[in-house]
C-alpha cells in the first residue's frame, strides 16, 4: 500500500475560488482520485451577492478542513445549493442579497419532511455556517432542530429468482466481453510478434489498424476530427469497441460485484488495482486484500479493509466448465483487473473499473472515450437483466437483497443493518412473520409438552394389580391397555407409551416416528417404578457424553433430554447412582444404541 507524502518545499495551496468578471467558479480537488472538478456559481439563479456567499461557503466545505472532500459529496452539495437557488427564484419577489433572505425561504423545505428537502437544508447550513451577514430570523429557523424525515415509500428486496436472474445475466455479459477482449489481445500479440511475414494484405491492414488503436486509444481521424473513411481504415470503429469493455459491460461487472459483496455502489466504483494477495497463490483459498472508503461512516471509520475471497470451482454458479471464477469476489476482481487493463492505461488512474464509450469523447482526458466507473444512477438505465421485459437494475434493491439473504451487516453498524434495512424491507415481511409464527408455535408446543409425562408410584401399581378398573378410569385407559402397560408390553426404553398412533410429532392415526428421547416430554408417555433404573443409567450416560463431545453439539442433541430426565428422577425421588446400578447389560446396550442414533428413523 502506498502511504501519504508531504508536499514539496515551497508548496502553496492552489486558489479554489476564481472570480473573472461576472464568472464565479470553485475548483474542488477530491481527496481520492486525480484531477479536479469545477463548479460554476455564476449560473445559479440568484443575485451576485448570494452567488458569492454560496461559492465561498462551498469552497470552505470542500477544502482541506471541510466536510465534503470527496467527489460525490461535493457534487451532492452543489446540486442541493442549485435546488435551493431554483426554489427561491420561483417566488414572486426572489431575494437578491443576503439581507433579503426570510424565514419563509427555508420554512417550505422544513415542512416537507422528506430526505431530499432535509438534504437541501443541511447543504445551506454547511455552506452559510460561517457567514455573519445572515439575517437573524432566517438563521434561527435554519439551525432550529428538524424532525425525522418522513418515509416516502419502502424499497423491497428482489426475490430469490430475480436475484438469481440478475447474477446470471451479468455473468453472461461479462463472459462475452472477456472472451472478446481476450481474442482481440491474442490477435494483437500475434501481429506484433509476426509482423508482415505472411504477406497477407488483409491481415496486415487489420494488424496495423489494431496496433494503432491499442497505442492511441482511438481510431484514425482526419484533421477535423472525423473518423477516417480511407479503405485502409475500414472497420476501425468495430475494432475499437471490440478491444475495450463498453459502458454496458462495465455496468454488468459492477452489478455482479454488488451481488457478490453487498457493498455500496460508491465503494465498488472506487475500488483500485492496489491490493495484496493473502495466500500462496496456489490452489484454492485465494484472497485479495484491498482498501476502500465509505465517507458516510464518519471521519474515523471511512477507511475500510476489504477481503475478496475465492470459492471452490464446483460451487461456482457459472458452471464447472468455466476456467474463470464468476461466483466469488476474488474471481470477479481478477476478471475486472484483466478486462479493464488496457482501458485503465488511457484513464491514467488506478481505479479498477474503467470502460470506453463514444458519448464520453468530449468530456474525458485528451478527448478519448475512456473513464473510470462513477456511481451515477444514469448509467444503470441502459442495462437490464430481462431483455423481454426491460427490467432496469435498482442498486439499492441489490444491496438490500444481499443483506436480507446473508443476514449480516456489510460496512455498517448492526443498528443500521436492522433498523434501516431488515425492518423496512417489505419484501421480507411475510418471511419474517412465518419465521416468528413457527418459532412461537414450537415454543408453545414445547411448553405444553415439558414435564407432561405422567408417573406412577409403587402404591398405584399395587392397587392396579388388585383393582385395575379404578386406575384405568383415572388414566383414561381400558383395563386391557393398563395391563399391557404394567406388563411392559408398551415400553419405549425409558418409559411406556399408551397411544403410539396419536403422538404430537406425527399426523393423527400415523405411527409415531419421533426419537425415543422425546418420550420424556410426550403426553402419551407413562413412567412407573420399574423404569427408574433405565432412566437413571440413561441420565448418567448422557452426562458422560458431555465430556467427549463439543459443548454446542451436546447441547443441541441432549440438553433438553438431560433436563427432563433430571426433573423426572427428582419427581420420583430416585437415588440416581444406586438406581443406575440396578440396570442390566441389555438396558445399557439399548441406551447406547439410542444415544448413537441407531433407533432414529
Amino acid at each position: 500500500m502506498r502511504g501519504a507524502a508531504l508536499p514539496d518545499r515551497g508548496y502553496a495551496r492552489p486558489q479554489t475560488l476564481i472570480r473573472t468578471g461576472d464568472s464565479i467558479v470553485v475548483l474542488v480537488f477530491p481527496e481520492r482520485g486525480n484531477g479536479q472538478q469545477s463548479y460554476s456559481f455564476h449560473k445559479l439563479r440568484v443575485g451576485p451577492e448570494l452567488q458569492l456567499a454560496l461559492a465561498e461557503g462551498f469552497a470552505r466545505a470542500t477544502g482541506p478542513s471541510g466536510s465534503r472532500r470527496t467527489q460525490e459529496s461535493a457534487a451532492s452539495l452543489y446540486n442541493c445549493l442549485r435546488s435551493f437557488a431554483n426554489l427561491i427564484d420561483a417566488e414572486n419577489s426572489p431575494p437578491r442579497t443576503l439581507s433579503d433572505l426570510r424565514p419563509s425561504h427555508i420554512a417550505a423545505l422544513r415542512l416537507r419532511h422528506t430526505k431530499a428537502s432535509q438534504s437541501i437544508v443541511m447543504a445551506i447550513r454547511t455552506t452559510l455556517r460561517a457567514n455573519d451577514s445572515l439575517p437573524g430570523p432566517f438563521r434561527d429557523l435554519l439551525y432550529a432542530p428538524m424532525k425525522s424525515a418522513r418515509s416516502v415509500g419502502t424499497v423491497a428486496s428482489y426475490s430469490e429468482s430475480e436475484f438469481r436472474a440478475i447474477r446470471r445475466s451479468a455473468r453472461s455479459d461479462i463472459r462475452v466481453a472477456l472472451n472478446r477482449v481476450r481474442t482481440m489481445e491474442t490477435e494483437l500479440t500475434a501481429w506484433l510478434q509476426r509482423g508482415n511475414e505472411d504477406g497477407d494484405a488483409e491481415v496486415a491492414r487489420r494488424g496495423h489498424l489494431l496496433e494503432f488503436i491499442a497505442a492511441n486509444g482511438d481510431v484514425p481521424r482526419t484533421s477535423s476530427g472525423i473518423v477516417s473513411r480511407h479503405p485502409a481504415h475500414a472497420g476501425s470503429v468495430e475494432l475499437l469497441r471490440a478491444l475495450f469493455p463498453t459502458l454496458s459491460e462495465l455496468t454488468a461487472v459492477i452489478v455482479l460485484m454488488q451481488c457478490l459483496t453487498g457493498q455500496n455502489l460508491s465503494v465498488i466504483c472506487a475500488l483500485t488495482t492496489v491490493h495484496l494477495r493473502a495466500d500462496n497463490q496456489e490452489g484454492e483459498g485465494a484472497v485479495v486484500l484491498t482498501r476502500a472508503q465509505k465517507p458516510r461512516r464518519g471521519r474515523y471509520d471511512a477507511e475500510m479493509d476489504l477481503s475478496f475471497t475465492s470459492m471452490p470451482v464446483w460451487l461456482d454458479e457459472g458452471g464447472i466448465e468455466d476456467k474463470d471464477d464468476y461466483g466469488s469476489p476474488f474471481g470477479l476482481y481478477k476478471i475486472a483487473e484483466e478486462l479493464c487493463r488496457r482501458a485503465r492505461e488511457f484513464t491514467r488512474t488506478e481505479v479498477l473499473l474503467c470502460a470506453f464509450s463514444d458519448k464520453w469523447r468530449e468530456t474525458t482526458l485528451a478527448g478519448l472515450g475512456f473513464r473510470a466507473a462513477k456511481p451515477n444512477p444514469a448509467y444503470w438505465k441502459g442495462w437490464t437483466y430481462k431483455a423481454e421485459h426491460r427490467d432496469f437494475i435498482d442498486t439499492m434493491r441489490l444491496r438490500r437483497t444481499y443483506l436480507e439473504f446473508r443476514q449480516r451487516p456489510v460496512a455498517q453498524k448492526v443498528s443500521t443493518f436492522t433498523d434501516t434495512y431488515l425492518t423496512k424491507d417489505q419484501g421480507s415481511l411475510a418471511t419474517y412473520q412465518a419465521v416468528v409464527g413457527a418459532a412461537l408455535s414450537d415454543e408453545a408446543a414445547r411448553i405444553r409438552a415439558t414435564n407432561s409425562i405422567r408417573t406412577l408410584n409403587e402404591e398405584e401399581v399395587r392397587q392396579a394389580l388388585k383393582h385395575p378398573e379404578s386406575l384405568a378410569t383415572h388414566l383414561g385407559l381400558s383395563v386391557g391397555r393398563l395391563q399391557d402397560l404394567l406388563a411392559g408390553r408398551l415400553d419405549t426404553i425409558a418409559a411406556a407409551c399408551i397411544d403410539p398412533h396419536n403422538g404430537p410429532h406425527d399426523p393423527a392415526g400415523q405411527p409415531c416416528t419421533a426419537s425415543f428421547l422425546l418420550c420424556l416430554s410426550c403426553p402419551n408417555a407413562r413412567s412407573e417404578p420399574r423404569h427408574i433404573p433405565v432412566q437413571a443409567l440413561l441420565s448418567k450416560q448422557i452426562q458422560a457424553r458431555q465430556l467427549d463431545m463439543p459443548s454446542e453439539q451436546w447441547s443441541r442433541r441432549f440438553q433438553v433430554a438431560d433436563d427432563q430426565l433430571r426433573g423426572l428422577l427428582i419427581e420420583q425421588r430416585a437415588d440416581v447412582d444406586e438406581m443406575a446400578l440396578q440396570a442390566t447389560e441389555d438396558d445399557l446396550r439399548l441406551i447406547e444404541a439410542l444415544l448413537d442414533g441407531r433407533y432414529d428413523v
